[in-house]
């Protein structure tokens, strides 16, 4: 073999090498997009010494460019009314044809409005240099043994979702049906 031929196969290889090493960045949309991972059942004692069901959910999430959470909880424009609370997890009974359906609840005027439980997810740190994020949340339920009691005898879900700084709207995911 010559020379010149060995300095051709030398340079592919190396071409490769270094087109193969290289790994393009991952692109998401820059709407937050999520997924349901898991419910989460935990039993704890409260201060009157009963035990009462918890209930944490795991989601996966993306987001192309990195803006999720706030660093402050302060009701600012643009993050007011709905906007106020950036991650949404709305109460829905499942029917037995499979179907959703809101769960309401009556104030002291007879008003209903649907049950939602309303969050502020923390501002998250990008640690990609495309500022791209991916990641799991764990977040606990609020109130979730009084939903239990209320709810008993019924199987319920959450449907999920969630605001960026840009106040993108994420996909809606619904957890796995709870019989309660």
């Amino acid at each position: 073999m010559n020379n010149i031929s060995k300095v051709r196969i030398l340079s592919v290889i190396l071409a490769g090498s270094v087109l193969g090493g290289c790994v393009k960045p991952e692109e998401f949309p820059v709407e937050p997009y999520l997924e349901f991972r898991q419910n989460i059942f935990s039993y704890e004692a409260d201060a009157g010494g009963d035990t009462v069901e918890r209930l944490a959910v795991e989601f996966y999430f993306q987001d192309g460019d990195g803006d999720i959470g706030r660093k402050t909880e302060e009701e600012v424009e643009p993050y007011v009314g709905e906007y106020f609370h950036n991650l949404h997890f709305n109460l829905l009974e499942v029917l037995p044809d499979s179907s959703l359906v809101p769960v309401y609840m009556r104030d002291s005027l007879g008003i209903e409005y649907p049950i939602s439980y309303n969050y502020h997810l923390h501002y998250i740190e990008p640690i990609n240099a495309d500022g791209t994020l991916k990641g799991t949340v764990t977040w606990q339920v609020d109130d979730f043994s009084s939903t239990a009691f209320f709810m008993q005898g019924k199987t319920v879900c959450y449907g999920i979702y969630l605001y960026d700084r840009a106040l993108h709207k994420s996909n809606v995911i619904y957890t796995s049906p709870i019989i309660l």
